[in-house]
């Protein structure tokens, strides 16, 4: 949890044109809970959930830090339960989990590798650092083609990158001692991830423990999802159904319960559980409750359900608590977790932005999901697992595009996803982006391509921005902020606000600037909310990422 997280506690009395500065990317690997993270008592990381992570981001470098850790809705870092002190080195690359049981045994920790990676050596090779985050582990080694590509690395631990080829891998987890005692074996898909880095880390609990053992993926960009293999479960019978949730509702944070049972505990927006299975043929009142509820009798809203046997399902936390459209929950009962071929990834579509038209989703000049409503589901469509550019458009007009958004679905052959239309197309908070939710519940935005960019696609060029650190004044900003940088180029230029969870909240194409010193005045959007960000100055091919205070 350090990374963004180290955003902002000298903010404002930070010098950004001379800073010192590192890189930062923080996964959430500890069981329990999720977690607020203050920096010297500002609140930096709100609701940070287990098994997510953050891009690599700029933090403040040789300048001590104390980070507190303190439980999901928590009111001030007075509520910590354990504090971290951290000074970065000036240009360090840091890889930050968090790891251990919150008041168990091994303890809740911070695990630091200080030699972190950003890109690989070449676009065609792709590099893996792994770290070993499960508890109740031994000392393990990671195998590939019967030899250890990972060697003797036991928890709390990280093994050194390793680069590899863009393919596809089988990999083994076995005993440290014992390469032929495979205990688990899973498949690694890394084509798609080419030029850039990853880290699998172990997760959950090796025995009979909650959450169960997973090797799961943290892309360099934040993304997470966990690796499939052999020892998946297998098929449920007829008298089950399969059910995927994902939290698509603004807001708050919720707890779900099946009857008197928390299904999903401090379920956050723009999550997703994996596929479970759930009993077929009773009637099931599924509860939504405010997040850390104490019983089924807090529900804020119940929806009585009844699940078909052999059947799978998606259900779709929508609308806004309190307002219109109001809360409810959309169900699909023909959803697929896998695709219908090997090859192929089956997508479903739902739209879950309640102040967006009717839209379709365009893919080579036309539609794959057409005349799509506000609380609708369009699919599963079944097509090849690659690399798509998709236009929003209105659902009578797909000459007019709306957004588009680059759509990597390479590593997901033979699998199924749902894409989600997310948040308010107006610019209120949060901001529209479509997400994914993988089926076995990992999420993650799909990043924008700017429409005015020939055939929507990402602009091909150098695109290089200087090296020379950029300006961001006034800092804090208020109204309009201002940022000076260096292209070397002439290239395509958009500049774009994270939020410190990941999410873009605001975006906006500069158009074509020329090469040299550059002056852009940018104004602030009114519904940004006082606070801490990121700032991303992005081309076709680079990208620098400052911290930002918002304080109207």
């Amino acid at each position: 949890m350090r990374s963004i997280i180290l955003l902002g506690a000298i903010l404002g009395v930070f010098s950004y044109a001379q800073a010192q500065t590192a890189r930062v990317q923080v996964i959430h690997n500890a069981p329990s809970p999720t977690v607020d993270v203050y920096a010297n008592g500002d609140l930096l990381l709100d609701d940070f959930v287990f098994r997510t992570a953050t891009p690599f981001v700029d933090v403040p470098a040789e300048v001590e830090i104390v980070l507190a850790v303190a439980p999901g809705n928590s009111a001030s870092a007075d509520d910590a339960i354990a504090s971290f002190p951290v000074t970065l080195a000036d240009g360090g690359t840091y890889v930050v989990v968090a790891a251990g049981l919150v008041g168990g045994d091994p303890v809740f920790d911070l695990k630091i590798f200080d030699m972190g990676m950003e890109a690989a050596p070449s676009s065609e090779e792709v590099s893996i650092l792994f770290f070993h985050g499960s508890p109740d582990a031994p000392t393990v080694d990671i195998v590939a083609g019967g030899s250890p590509i990972f060697d003797d690395v036991s928890f709390g631990e990280f093994g050194p990158y390793v680069t590899v080829p863009a393919d596809a891998y089988e990999i083994g987890v076995t005993p440290a001692d014992d390469n032929d005692n495979v205990l688990l074996n899973y498949d690694l898909d890394v084509d798609f991830w080419a030029g850039n880095t990853m880290v699998v880390f172990a997760s959950g609990f090796l025995g009979d423990s909650d959450p169960g053992f997973e090797p799961w993926v943290a892309l360099s960009n934040g993304g997470t999802y966990p690796l499939m293999g052999e020892n998946a479960p297998d098929p449920v019978d007829e008298t089950m159904a399969r059910v995927q949730i994902i939290h698509n509702a603004p807001a708050p944070t919720v707890d779900v319960y099946a009857n008197a049972d928390k299904l999903v505990d401090n379920f956050v927006f723009r999550t997703a559980t994996p596929y479970v299975s759930v009993p077929a043929g009773v009637e099931i009142q599924v509860g939504i409750a405010p997040a850390d509820s104490d019983s089924a009798d807090d529900a804020i809203a119940t929806f009585p359900a009844t699940f078909e046997g052999g059947k799978t399902y998606v259900v779709v936390a929508t609308g806004i608590v309190g307002g219109d459209p109001g809360f409810d929950l959309a169900v699909f009962d023909m959803s697929t977790e896998t695709s219908d071929d090997p090859a192929n990834v089956s997508l479903l579509f739902y739209h879950g932005s309640p102040d967006a038209p009717t839209v379709d989703i365009v893919a080579g000049g036309s539609p794959i999901f057409d005349d799509v409503m506000y609380g609708q589901f369009s699919g599963p469509l079944n097509v090849p697992a690659a690399t798509y550019e998709l236009a929003v458009t209105p659902g009578d007009d797909n000459e007019t595009v709306v957004a588009a958004y680059e759509a990597d679905f390479g590593f997901w052959a033979g699998k199924s996803a749902v894409v989600f239309a997310s948040g308010f197309l107006s610019g209120d908070d949060p901001a529209f982006a479509p997400w994914v939710a993988l089926s076995t519940g990992g999420t993650y935005p799909l990043r924008a391509i700017d429409p005015e960019a020939p055939g929507l696609r990402i602009p091909v060029g150098s695109g290089g921005l200087s090296t020379v650190q950029a300006e961001l004044f006034p800092n804090p900003a208020t109204q309009q902020l201002n940022v000076k940088f260096d292209l070397q180029d002439d290239t395509r230029v958009w500049m774009e606000l994270w939020s410190l969870s990941g999410q873009v909240v605001y975006q906006q194409s500069m158009g074509v600037l020329s090469a040299g010193s550059q002056l852009v005045e940018l104004p602030l959007a009114g519904n940004l909310t006082n606070g801490q960000y990121l700032l991303r100055i992005r081309t076709a091919n680079d990208q620098l990422t400052y911290p930002l205070m918002i304080q109207k």
